[in-house]
């Protein structure tokens, strides 16, 4: 039986574990010791790794059982990381955790699950409106904020030479939902969005005009994060072997798609097409390695807007555990010596992290 709860939005469990194993289900002395770890995510989407991570036993392989909590937004889910309601944060952005830290909070992010995918979206008939960053100037446009997608679209207008605070009129949103029926009803006329919601779009009759990819090539989304002091529960074995876990998902779901379907099936009572829009979006990059140096360039991009203020005195270095995924991915290599995969993500690793 795989090792694998489903708690209700805000019926939130225990605390941790992790993973550790090998894609032949041979299980490693390493994980003779059961962790449980509470895992938060977006109730639109889910979580794609950590989905596929279920259906495949990697978790089980490890000796771990995770528990998963939907919420509907970012700020709802880091604050329950934050009260320690959760263990870690998987689909909440970078922007999200990044405000957190820049308020105070201890957190580590540790790893990764998205970059890029998140849409522009407005009514199909004003769609060929939007041809460049300088057809949002003058226009009502949508945002979340402490979305990822909303750093990066300000943060557009800005190398663009765009003046967003007097040129564009801004509106934050607190949920997804909220923002599409504000477009859609003609309250602001774009919607800067996130792939999680981007089926209900198409649904509401909405276009994307731009992607967050677009917009900037290759930018971090979704990070792992947890609080720093649990790392320090031996030496973060349960963190890490979570991550081992979310390697493994990644490789499968870059070689069969359609296995990132089935996992979701459990979760998404909706039509096979809406997941595969959702989950299998060509926008859409999933990784587990943290990024570390993307990381960093989105917090630069959230000083020079002025998203986070009197933060001279942070290094968010600090804030960036690298060790766990190299940890991981090391033990990965060692148990698959002839396996050429996992030592093509540590030359990705090297160059993204170090």
């Amino acid at each position: 039986m795989k090792k694998f709860k489903y708690f209700a939005p805000f019926l939130l469990a225990a605390s941790v574990l992790a993973a550790c194993g090998d894609d032949k289900d041979v299980k490693t002395s390493s994980a003779k010791e059961d962790f449980e770890i509470t895992v938060g995510l977006s109730q639109a989407a889910g979580g794609t790794l950590v989905d596929i991570a279920h259906q495949e036993g990697y978790f089980e392989d490890e000796n771990v059982t995770v528990n998963r909590v939907g919420f509907t937004n970012s700020a709802d889910g880091l604050n329950a990381l934050q009260a320690g309601k959760i263990d870690v944060g998987l689909t909440f952005g970078t922007a999200g955790p990044l405000t957190f830290i820049a308020n105070g909070s201890d957190f580590s992010i540790i790893g990764g699950h998205l970059e890029g995918g998140h849409p522009i979206l407005t009514k199909k008939e004003n769609a060929g409106q939007y041809t460049s960053m300088e057809s949002y100037k003058g226009k009502k446009v949508g945002t979340i904020r402490i979305f990822t997608s909303d750093i990066v679209f300000r943060s557009a207008l800005e190398d663009a030479g765009i003046d967003w605070e007097n040129e564009v009129d801004i509106v934050e949103f607190k949920t997804g939902s909220m923002l599409l029926e504000a477009v859609a009803s003609g309250k602001v006329d774009v919607a800067v969005s996130a792939n999680s919601f981007y089926a209900q779009a198409i649904d509401m009759g909405l276009e994307a005009v731009a992607w967050s990819n677009d917009l900037q090539e290759g930018h971090v989304c979704c990070r792992v994060v947890t609080r720093t002091e649990l790392l320090s529960d031996q030496d973060g074995e349960g963190y890490k072997r979570f991550l081992k876990a979310l390697i493994r998902a990644e490789r499968i779901k870059n070689e069969d798609p359609q296995v990132a379907i089935k996992a979701a099936k459990e979760y998404m009572k909706v039509d096979d097409s809406v997941i595969e829009t959702i989950v299998n979006d060509p926008h859409s990059n999933y990784s587990s390695d943290p990024s570390k140096k993307n990381v960093v360039a989105m917090w630069e991009q959230m000083k020079k807007i002025g998203y986070v203020e009197n933060v001279d005195d942070i290094d968010v270095n600090d804030y960036v555990n690298i060790d766990l995924y190299e940890r991981a991915l090391s033990e990965l290599i060692e148990e698959h010596p002839e396996d050429g995969y996992y030592k093509e993500q540590l030359t990705r690793f090297n160059e993204q992290n170090i």
